[in-house]
Parts: structure tokens; sequence; C-alpha cells
């Protein structure tokens, strides 16, 4: 098992230091989140060389969008949100295809993805449209011998589940983020490992409350102090034989930020030890 964080740069220069920061909090792993404007396959080699330096492995690259359009709510978001928005997915799709030399030149297989929201009903226009294009993604992905991984949260459990079985191409698989599953409304981790465990093959550890407002999600709270229940979580993720990587997330910045992850990280190396 490999631990580790979220990593954003802003630009590849800033690799360097926060790889550093990872090794000194006893991390060797990270999922990189990186947007330039333009992916620049020369970049790449800056942060892989730092990555290589403090011996981080990158489990993967977080591809979101270049835009600001997503509002991260449960309305507006329908139609907002993804690389099926009517309205915005097509530059989106554009820019995630853009990040594939990238990756490739990072030496990174796995892209993870807040795809975007999921109809329950398989003949609507929002799940056709994804099946569609995540068929696309998943066949531009694979043959480059990289995967696909969805952001767990804004869909009910099955619905994913009935996404990668119908794409079928063998190279879909889930990103689980514990908190998003509760905050979002539509799930919780532990039924959610039951309906999709097998193709889980990175995480988000990451605390939340249910959402209490129409439209609202719930808030991102301390891992420990929500409602995700980490023991059972842990207990399962065994259960699956899972031994890849566990991200600790905490969606505040500063030095609290950073003294909740170190002690998110030594509590989870704990449940998992026993």
């Amino acid at each position: 098992m490999k631990y580790g964080t979220l990593i954003r740069l802003n630009k590849p220069e800033e690799a360097a230091e926060k790889f550093r920061t990872l090794q000194e909090y006893g991390m060797d792993s990270c999922q990189l989140v990186y947007k330039p404007e333009k992916y620049i396959p020369e970049d790449a080699d800056i942060i892989r060389k730092a990555a290589e330096e403090y011996g981080i492995e990158i489990s993967a690259q977080f591809c979101g969008y270049r835009d600001s359009y997503t509002i991260w709510d449960v309305k507006c978001d329908f139609v907002n949100a993804g690389i099926n928005s009517p309205v915005f997915g097509e530059s989106r799709i554009a820019y995630i295809l853009s990040a594939i030399p990238f990756m490739e030149r990072l030496g990174v297989t796995d892209m993870i993805l807040h795809a975007g929201y999921m109809p329950n009903n398989p003949f609507e226009t929002g799940y056709t449209t994804m099946l569609s294009v995540v068929t696309m993604l998943a066949r531009r992905l694979q043959a480059k011998g990289m995967n696909l991984l969805f952001e767990t949260g804004t869909e009910s459990p099955i619905v994913l589940l009935r996404l990668i079985e119908e794409v079928g191409t063998g190279n879909l698989y889930v990103n689980l983020d514990t908190g998003n599953l509760i905050m979002y409304g539509f799930g919780n981790p532990v039924d959610a490992l039951t309906t999709f465990g097998k193709y889980v093959r990175n995480t988000h550890f990451k605390d939340g409350l249910p959402p209490t407002v129409p439209g609202k999600l719930g808030p991102e709270v301390k891992i420990g102090t929500g409602n995700v229940d980490f023991p059972k979580v842990v207990s399962l993720l065994k259960d699956l034989q899972y031994d890849r990587y566990i991200t600790i997330e905490r969606e505040i910045s500063g030095d609290q930020q950073a003294k909740d992850i170190t002690e998110a990280l030594a509590w989870i190396r704990s449940l998992w030890n026993q």
C-alpha cells in the first residue's frame, strides 16, 4: 500500500518543493492535479524528475477542465458539469484528449475525471451522451495502454457500474471518493464498495456530511468527524484485496490542511495495519 495526497501545480517548477514536503510527511505517492492552459510534453519531464528525486510515485493524473463553469452543486451542474454537458462538453473533451501525450511523457497510466452527472434512466440524453463520450475516451486511452478512472459522487453506484460494464473496454475503473458519495446524497462508500468494489483502482479518503439543503452539497469535514465509516471502508477494501493507493484529501488550505492530512494519514495507517 502506498499513501499520499493530491498535489496541485500551477507550473511544473513547483513540483520539487511539493514532492519534498510529501517525503517529509512520510508519504510515497500522490495524485497530480495539473491543468495548464496548454499541456506541453516537455513540462512532464520536469515533474517526473522531481518525483523520482524524492521517491514519490504519481499514481494518477487528475485531469480536470480548464474552464471554471462548474458550480459544484446538485442543481445547475446537471447541465454545467462534466463531459456530457450540452453547453461545455465539447471543449472539455478536446482538453482531456490533449493531456494524453503529457501523461505518456510523465509515465502515468491512469487518468481521473469528474465525468459529470449520470442519469439513472439509461435512455435519457445525458446518459447516452456520457456512454458515447466515455467509449471514445476509453478507446483513445486504451490505445496508449492507459485507464480512465471515474471520481465518485455525481451518480448512484449502480449507474456507474452499469456504465463501466456497458462500455466494456476493460480499462474503466473507479477513483473511490469516500466523502463525495455522502456529500452529493446519492450513496455511501460502504454500500458502494459492495456494488463496484472490484473496479476501485485509486481512492480519495475524505469525510463529509449528507446534504440538507436541496441543490447544495453536504459539507466536507475533517476525516473522522463526518459520516464516513472508515473502519468499515478499510475492512471492505481489505476483503477486496485492494493494495494500491490511499490518497488523503482535505478541501481546505494552509497549515490546518497539512495538520489534518498528516493526522488522517496516521489514523488510516493504523486502521489498515490492525
